[in-house]
């Protein structure tokens, strides 16, 4: 076996023997819950000054418990929405029971398939907190989903926007559009772009707007833009909006929607804004961890357990291809390779991102001393601290008893970065350039 296949079997044994050394250290577990999806989308009711709050949940089928019964497999849980105002007085409430019946075991336990359920509510302007509770009948495990929803008073502006949604498709029926909303905000699935729909409200003189749409990414970064005319109707226009397929890295985004007068497009932009809405979304590809949100970095952060020819193959693979090969990579050494999880592969990135928000000093935590061993080999058996000695530099013990192996990590420049006092990269390479 050589030293990759040595590292890839100790980051799945120590995921399995790992014992708790001390809690500042220690990852929170996943916990053992179903998952679902929320949105709430604000719109104008166009009378008696309210507005009309719909909110979406899903629950995908792989968080749901079913029972074979006959040929068919069957699903019940309970789903309530409570609407508190900003004093958490209960202002209204909803409940209802979900019945789901398939006939294929492979739909039961897929973590894309899901119902989507909906719920409007008629509400005054003003901020609101929604409480989401889902109830598994079978197992009576349940998970709750806290919002914060405002409700705008669209009547006292001349131009106004919705909330946007996420579209999944459109299809026409007749006259007619049938819209497929997308609840989760992942558009990862899909290669040809996405919709967005919202509406436009307006009381003023007006039958056209340039909207100008920019995808930013979390640090701000603009990484799409498009300029798109549209024509308004006389009060209210339902807007589908195309955001063409950048071949976008994994991570999450925010969408932004600004609008001007036609004639004013270029001229003063803030001074002659008439509206603007924006929204987060997300692409996390299917079968990846959510904390990959960087495909590029998530290639680089496999130092530990495959050779630099292998990274700089990846890294230098057209996009679509890039994700591919990374998927396979990880496929070879799925340890459960029957089901959709890869056990590895999240035990792997989730040490990363704990390196990272624990171990940055200089640099990335994942590249320093403790990330390396930390994602190597797990949770410490035991972690001595020797903070304030008086006759040496500070440094830490970290034990696995487990294994037999003692790491000195010392601090020399005594700014908080710690170095292997016998660096393990010289017999196995591992440390990354």
């Amino acid at each position: 076996m050589n030293h990759y296949g040595t590292i890839i079997l100790l980051i799945l044994v120590c995921a399995v023997t790992r014992l708790t050394a001390q809690d500042e250290y220690v990852p929170p577990p996943v916990p053992d819950m179903p998952r679902m999806y929320v949105d709430a989308l604000d719109y104008w009711n166009q009378s008696d000054g309210t507005s009309r709050l719909d909110v979406y949940v899903q629950v995908p089928f792989d968080a749901l418990h079913f029972a074979k019964v006959d040929s068919m497999f069957r699903a019940t849980y309970d789903v309530t929405i409570d609407v508190n105002d900003s004093t958490e007085k209960l202002v209204t409430e909803r409940y209802w029971t979900e019945h789901i019946e398939t006939k294929s075991y492979d739909e039961s336990i897929s973590p894309t398939a899901g119902r989507i359920s909906k719920k409007s509510f008629t509400l005054k302007p003003g901020e609101y907190k929604l409480a989401i509770l889902m109830n598994d009948q079978d197992t009576k495990k349940n998970i709750q989903i806290k919002r914060t929803a405002r409700i705008r008073d669209f009547e006292k502006d001349t131009f106004a926007l919705s909330d946007m949604m996420v579209v999944n498709r459109v299809d026409t029926l007749s006259d007619k559009r049938a819209v497929y909303p997308n609840i989760s905000g992942n558009v990862a699935n899909v290669t040809s772009g996405f919709f967005l729909f919202f509406e436009v409200y307006k009381r003023m003189h007006l039958d056209s707007t340039l909207i100008r749409l920019r995808v930013r990414d979390l640090k701000g970064a603009i990484v799409r833009a498009d300029t798109i005319p549209e024509a308004l109707a006389s009060t209210m226009t339902s807007v589908f909006l195309k955001v063409k397929d950048s071949n976008l890295v994994a991570g999450d985004y925010f969408i932004e929607l600004r609008c001007y007068p036609m004639r004013m497009a270029g001229k003063d932009e803030d001074k002659n804004l008439l509206a603007s809405a924006s929204r987060p979304f997300a692409i996390h590809w299917h079968g990846l961890p959510v904390s990959i949100v960087d495909l590029d970095q998530a290639i680089e952060e496999l130092q530990y357990i495959t050779d630099k020819d292998v990274i700089d193959e990846m890294k230098n693979a057209p996009p679509e291809k890039k994700k591919e090969m990374f998927k396979t990579f990880w496929k070879k050494i799925d340890p459960t390779p029957g089901t959709e999880r890869n056990e590895l592969m999240e035990e792997y990135y989730s040490r990363v991102e704990y390196a990272n928000k624990h171990f940055s000093h200089y640099f990335d935590g994942w590249k320093t001393d403790m990330g390396m061993v930390y994602i190597i080999f797990g949770v410490p058996s035991n972690i001595e601290r020797h903070p304030f000695e008086i006759d040496s530099k500070p440094y830490e013990i970290w034990t696995y008893y487990d294994l037999d192996r003692e790491f000195v990590f010392v601090d020399a420049t005594g700014f908080g970065d710690y170095r292997l006092q016998n660096p393990i990269w010289d017999l196995w390479r591992t440390r990354p350039h």
